[in-house]
């Protein structure tokens, strides 16, 4: 069991928790999955086999894998911002603000 653990681990080592989205990050989420592995006893077969997955999957979209075999021909979005504006736009501190303002319109 000691090899999924080490597996998680390097990849979260790829994978940082966003500070700015606490709660809602996916790195956050992966570091909550490594708790299964801390039980011995619910580890039967069909979870470990599940969990391998998981750990296949998370390491995939850590390494890039499909974004380096199926390049981005435009760097532009379905919104016409760009990465960090997107990033910015999604931040907890921007939501936030949003749900103080439309409370301040009614």
């Amino acid at each position: 069991m000691s090899a999924l653990y080490q597996r998680f681990l390097k990849v979260l080592e790829k994978w940082p928790a966003d500070k700015s989205k606490v709660g809602r990050d996916l790195g956050e989420q992966i570091r909550k999955q490594v708790t299964n592995l801390s039980n011995p006893a619910a580890l039967t077969a069909e979870v470990t086999a599940q969990i391998t997955k998981q750990i296949d999957s998370i390491e995939r979209l850590a390494n890039n894998t499909y974004g380096r075999k199926y390049k981005r021909v435009y760097d532009s979005t379905a919104t016409g911002l760009s990465a960090q504006q997107c990033n910015q736009v999604l931040s907890s501190e921007f939501l936030q603000y949003l749900n103080e303002d439309s409370k301040k319109k009614k």
